[in-house]
């Protein structure tokens, strides 16, 4: 079972900055890394819609940011992210996403990055 524990920014650097630069995913750990880095103003967020949008079904996505629950959700992916709201997290455990950690999410294959 995925866990589903909202990551401060602080965790996600360390995960990445302690990531294997050989591993297939270090190419995506180093622009999340970058993306995570910024201010918090700058900071990515990402509603619901446009995840929609954007994702397909059973894939793999990361969003270095928070997730705003403005919008829909109709199709199941796994998904990781720094902070979601409550309305966002409810959405996506109804459409049947799975919420699941960084670490587990940079041993996956066909990471996709929503920004």
């Amino acid at each position: 079972m995925s866990t589903m524990e909202k990551h401060n920014v602080k965790e996600w650097i360390g995960v990445l900055e302690k990531s294997d630069p050989k591993s297939k995913s270090s190419k995506v750990a180093k622009r999340i890394l970058k993306l995570t880095s910024l201010p918090k103003r700058r900071r990515v967020t990402v509603n619901l819609e446009k995840l929609n949008m954007y994702a397909k079904a059973d894939e793999n996505i990361i969003v270095p940011g928070k997730i705003l629950g403005k919008g829909t959700v109709d199709k199941a992916f796994h998904l990781a992210a720094v902070d979601w709201s409550d309305s966002s997290e409810k959405k996506l455990k109804h459409a049947g996403c799975k919420l699941v950690s960084l670490e587990e999410m940079l041993k996956r294959e066909n990471i996709r990055v929503i920004i």
